[in-house]
């Protein structure tokens, strides 16, 4: 922070109403202080490519600008830089991604205020934070990849096939979404089958849903 007295925070979410509560909080700490506040992901890049923060704090979830894609700017200006994501998401596959992220620190937006608070503090004391809910889906995580072999964890782009599978979505459709051939389409399909040692794809959907990595809509 150099010789600020209080951490400089830039925070994003598309909701207006959460922005003003995390902004709040963030306000009434002695640590810390709003710099600015954007709804929209490319606004937040925009400025991410203008200047260093302190502290950022983001969703995942924003429309204009995947929130995991301003986790990457930022990494790739800052290595050090302290994030914090604010999530509604509970999802395996996410949390899967976030543990992989690098963050410093996740939270649910159910969660207390006085979670972001604890969360603003560990960080700044460089320590890691997760809200109990979060943890706890680490955990069952942890448990379900325990049946995996390593190598036989879904990769990032296998559970985007298998999300695409799930959606009754055809192998025409996944590739064209995926910008994929099709023949790639159907390597991933063979690979997921194996991976949850199904005996088609029906069975390997209810065997992801059933261990976490798939939750139906």
């Amino acid at each position: 922070m150099g010789k600020r007295e209080k951490a400089e925070v830039l925070v994003v979410d598309d909701h207006s109403l959460v922005l003003e509560g995390i902004c709040r909080v963030v306000n009434r700490m002695p640590e810390a202080v709003v710099a600015d506040a954007v709804t929209s992901g490319i606004k937040a890049a925009e400025l991410i490519a203008k200047r260093d923060y302190d502290i950022y704090i983001l969703d995942v979830s924003i429309p204009d600008l995947s929130g995991f894609e301003l986790i990457a700017r930022i990494r790739e200006l800052n290595e050090q830089a302290l994030i914090i994501v604010n999530t509604m998401h509970e999802e395996v596959w996410i949390a899967n991604r976030l543990a992989q992220s690098g963050v410093n620190a996740v939270i649910l937006k159910a969660s207390a205020s006085s979670e972001l608070a604890e969360a603003i503090r560990s960080v700044l004391l460089g320590k890691s934070y997760t809200c109990p809910r979060f943890a706890s889906i680490c955990r069952m995580l942890a448990r379900h990849s325990a049946e995996l072999l390593p190598h036989d964890l879904p990769t990032r782009r296998e559970l985007e096939v298998l999300q695409g599978i799930a959606k009754g979505l055809s192998t025409r459709e996944i590739a064209a979404q995926l910008s994929i051939s099709e023949n790639t389409v159907e390597t991933f399909r063979k690979r997921l089958i194996s991976k949850f040692d199904a005996r088609n794809s029906v069975d390997m959907v209810l065997k992801a849903v059933s261990r976490g990595w798939l939750k139906l809509e």
